[in-house]
């Protein structure tokens, strides 16, 4: 095996139990190198402008995205999936990126449902630059009606900081990066998905599909 050249060479990987099915592995200081490969994806990657249905129409995502694989990857994303794929036996078709420009980008509650099948999943986040809020809640705790942080835990990810949820998190856990007060500098998210394609085939729609309410 290549000696490690950007991951740490003995990351620690601390596992959270959300529930009897589903789990969270957090591995501090997984990329020392961090805000280096940020800055390198911020000005080679082709970053684009998504959108999503909400509110009846299609409106601008608040955050950049992008995709890569294969020799287009930066080497330091290659060391890292290589790292997620020996560890949890699984496999990637490549790593998609986002880029949240300042504190007013964001991602709201949900689950990546675009995998379809979510009783099996493995998905590894990791974060490189600005120190942004990460919160999960359970799909179906006891929140109030109007206050969906009540139940929520945040993560927390320092700049070179990885997180791994598997099990069933995509059937009973929600996950967002929320919009915050103050000024904040970007942040680039790398994010590896892979189901198994076992259990049953969730039935809702995906986060960037229409969805209509008034009719």
């Amino acid at each position: 095996m290549q000696p490690l050249e950007w991951v740490s060479d003995q990351p620690t990987v601390e596992r959270v139990e959300l529930d009897g099915s589903s789990w969270v592995d957090v591995v501090r200081g997984f990329l020392p190198r961090a805000d280096d490969v940020r800055d390198a994806l911020l000005e080679t990657v082709a970053w684009e402008q998504g959108r999503v249905f909400r509110y009846e129409r299609w409106i601008d995502e608040p955050r950049l995205g992008a995709w890569q694989a294969g020799s287009a990857r930066h080497p330091a994303l290659v060391e890292a999936q290589a790292w997620i794929s020996r560890r949890y036996r699984v496999r990637f078709d490549g790593v998609a990126l986002a880029h949240y420009r300042n504190e007013r980008d964001s991602v709201a509650f949900h689950r990546d449902r675009e995998l379809k099948w979510l009783d099996d999943t493995v998905i590894g986040v990791l974060s490189m630059g600005a120190g942004r809020p990460w919160l999960m809640r359970p799909l179906d705790g006891p929140r109030g009606d109007r206050d969906e942080l009540v139940d929520a835990i945040d993560l927390s990810p320092a700049s070179g900081d990885l997180f791994v949820m598997g099990g069933a998190c995509q059937a009973t856990w929600l996950h967002a990066v929320p919009k915050v007060g103050v000024r904040t500098g970007s942040r680039v998210s790398a994010q590896w998905r892979w189901t198994s394609r076992r259990g049953r085939r969730d039935p809702n729609p995906s986060y960037y599909a229409p969805r209509h309410f008034s009719r």
